[in-house]
């Protein structure tokens, strides 16, 4: 581990946050410009429910989890957002309630994407601290915002990113996809992003050894 990560651990461990996202502009930007398009992701959309339930898992959160879209479909889900009232958590990555190493499957499907290298480093220190060992981080991540964002800061994704975080946290990639802006009869808003793409990707905390 590097001296840097190490020094971000320590920071997380006595409350400090660095580098902290412009709350203001990011619900600004959920509550005007984004919309719900999960019914059209290949990889991070209705497949997961099957995949996940496969497992059995005794309790799964939804980090930045919207409209809660898999809330009543994965049993033993608790969805949490700082935006949206359909969570059944109002709040954000570090004020969530949760307990350390208590969950078998984490889902953050575009909620670790604001900020830079350290605001991401941040907050998946805090997401990991809940999964148990050998639990299950599902995660998707875009190399770019929206052509109407309000100049919000979007962490550029890509493979050599999802790879430095895997080695910097202690987790394996299960697997990676591309997935692409595709549009429903209705239309939506994913024309409007800046590329072409996100990533998909399931992380694995290592077992302990």
């Amino acid at each position: 581990m590097t001296y840097r990560m190490t020094q971000q651990i320590d920071c997380m461990r006595n409350g400090l946050k660095t580098n902290m996202i412009d709350q203001k502009a990011q619900d600004y930007f959920y509550k005007n410009v984004w919309q719900s398009n999960i019914h059209l992701f290949k990889h991070s959309g209705e497949n997961l429910i099957k995949e996940i339930n496969k497992t059995e898992p005794k309790f799964v959160i939804d980090a930045g989890c919207a409209l809660n879209f898999f809330k009543g479909k994965i049993p033993n889900l608790v969805g949490y957002d700082p935006v949206f009232k359909e969570a059944d958590i109002v709040c954000g990555h570090f004020d969530a309630p949760f307990k350390p190493e208590c969950a078998d499957v984490i889902l953050a499907l575009g909620s670790i994407n604001w900020g830079d290298h350290d605001d991401i480093a941040n907050m998946l220190i805090k997401v990991k601290s809940w999964l148990k060992p050998g639990g299950r981080l599902y995660m998707r991540g875009a190399p770019g915002g929206y052509k109407s964002d309000k100049g919000l800061q979007w962490f550029q994704w890509g493979m050599k990113q999802i790879h430095e975080f895997a080695r910097l946290m202690d987790f394996d990639v299960e697997w990676c996809e591309l997935e692409y802006n595709l549009t429903g009869p209705n239309g939506g808003t994913l024309p409007e992003r800046l590329w072409p793409h996100r990533y998909v990707w399931l992380y694995r905390r290592k077992l302990i050894k």
